[in-house]
Order: structure tokens, then C-alpha cells, then sequence
């Protein structure tokens, strides 16, 4: 308990090293779908798209800290049971690293996720791109299943108002059951690649990429699945 109360107290002492003084544009909170460190202002809401069908707002509580929820659109009453909440705390500040630990947990199947990202350089305002590197667990509170996930990013800016994306995330750790018990594949031999452009103002981004497998995985003749994302901050 004493060693829990020391890190809590770390983590509130590093959130102050540096004032939040950045220039925020629209989708800076994720890549294509892990999310950065980045953060919005406080009292800033932002509403996103992910492939039209699954919808997440998130609210800025603090320049540190989003408290989210989302869920497919109700086109069926089904689309119910995946209603989530989330949250993310950036916890660590500097001119050009800074790392967040964020979390979600959908009620109806009672998955949770818990991740850390640690994000290098900068890609709006004055900055040329960054680096994600993520860490996280997906478990099954019922089936006691665990599975661990890492995954890269990288956005590259082309312009002040175009970005070059890649996402890349791998799911080689089960720690916890048995292989297809949260996921509906029992072969993990293959990483996912998503790479595309955005396209983003202070206010509205556009993301268009395209996914693929990489690895033992046969697609035929798919050569991508398409990807489209679309987040308005207010």
C-alpha cells in the first residue's frame, strides 16, 4: 500500500513539470485508433466517427485528464450492449516526450482494456511528427482471460494541415486462457498494419487509411480493408 501511495504521488509530481502550452488540433488524442499522450484543453469536448458505424465522445476534465464514452450506432437494439466508458490521464509532461495510461470497460460483455502510451516529438503547431509506443491489456473479468497487446505509431507532418499516418499492433501475449476466448481468431501469428493520411483543422480531421494483416493470414485477393475516421472538437 505504501509503495501504490509513493506512485501516486510521483505521477502527481511529474504531471507539473511543464506548463500546457501547446498547440492542439483536431484528432491529436489518437492515431488511427490507439491513443497518443496528447491531451485537449480543459473544458474542450470532442466527438469522433470510427468507420461510421462506432461513435466516441470524450470530455477534456482537466488539460490532463479525458473521460470518455462510446458504442456502435443504435441500428439495431443490440448495438446497446456495447455502451463503454473510458478515461485517460496524461501523467507525464516535457518539451517532447510525454507519457498517458488510459483504460475502457464495456458493461454488457465486461471486457476491459488498460494501456500505457508513451509519445515522442510532435506533430502539430511547429513540430515535424511523433512516435507512439503502446502497451496494453485486454482481459475478460468473467473468464479470467488476459491478453497483452503492443503497438507502434507514427504521423508524420506533411503540412500544417496534412498528416502521414502508420499504426502498427501486435497481440502476442496471452497471459491469462485460452486463444479465442475474447478474440474470434485462434491464430495471433500476424501483426495489423493501418497506414494512411489525415487531414485536420484546429476544429474538424479526417482520417482515410487502409488496414491489413501482416503475416500468417491469407486475405485472397483483399488487398486492404478500408479505414475512415472523422473527429469534430468543440
Amino acid at each position: 500500500m505504501k509503495k501504490l501511495a509513493l506512485l501516486c504521488v510521483l505521477l502527481l509530481a511529474l504531471s507539473f513539470l511543464s506548463a500546457d502550452d501547446r498547440e492542439i488540433y483536431s484528432g491529436d488524442q489518437t492515431v488511427f485508433v490507439f491513443p497518443t499522450a496528447y491531451t485537449m484543453p480543459k473544458g474542450s469536448s470532442a466527438l469522433t466517427d470510427y468507420e461510421i458505424i462506432i461513435l466516441q465522445y470524450a470530455y477534456a476534465a482537466s488539460d490532463r485528464l479525458h473521460l470518455s464514452a462510446g458504442m456502435a450506432f443504435p441500428v439495431v437494439k443490440d448495438a446497446l450492449k456495447t455502451f463503454s466508458l473510458g478515461g485517460k490521464y496524461n501523467y507525464f509532461r516535457s518539451k517532447s516526450v510525454e507519457s498517458a495510461v488510459w483504460g475502457t470497460y464495456t458493461f454488457d460483455t465486461n471486457v476491459f482494456t488498460l494501456g500505457n502510451v508513451i509519445s515522442f516529438g510532435g506533430n502539430s503547431g511547429h513540430g515535424d511528427g511523433s512516435v507512439h509506443l503502446v502497451g496494453m491489456l485486454v482481459g475478460d473479468i468473467e473468464s479470467e482471460n488476459l491478453r497483452g497487446i503492443l503497438g507502434t505509431g507514427g504521423i508524420l507532418r506533411f503540412s500544417k494541415r496534412v498528416n502521414g499516418m502508420m499504426e502498427l499492433y501486435y497481440a502476442p501475449i496471452n497471459l491469462v486462457g485460452e486463444p479465442g476466448e475474447i478474440f474470434s481468431v485462434d491464430n495471433y501469428d500476424y501483426a495489423v498494419l493501418n497506414a494512411g493520411v489525415r487531414f485536420k483543422g484546429h476544429k474538424v480531421s479526417f482520417d482515410l487509411g487502409g488496414i491489413r494483416p501482416v503475416g500468417n493470414v491469407d486475405l485472397g485477393e483483399l488487398i486492404l480493408f478500408p479505414f475512415v475516421k472523422a473527429t469534430f472538437m468543440f
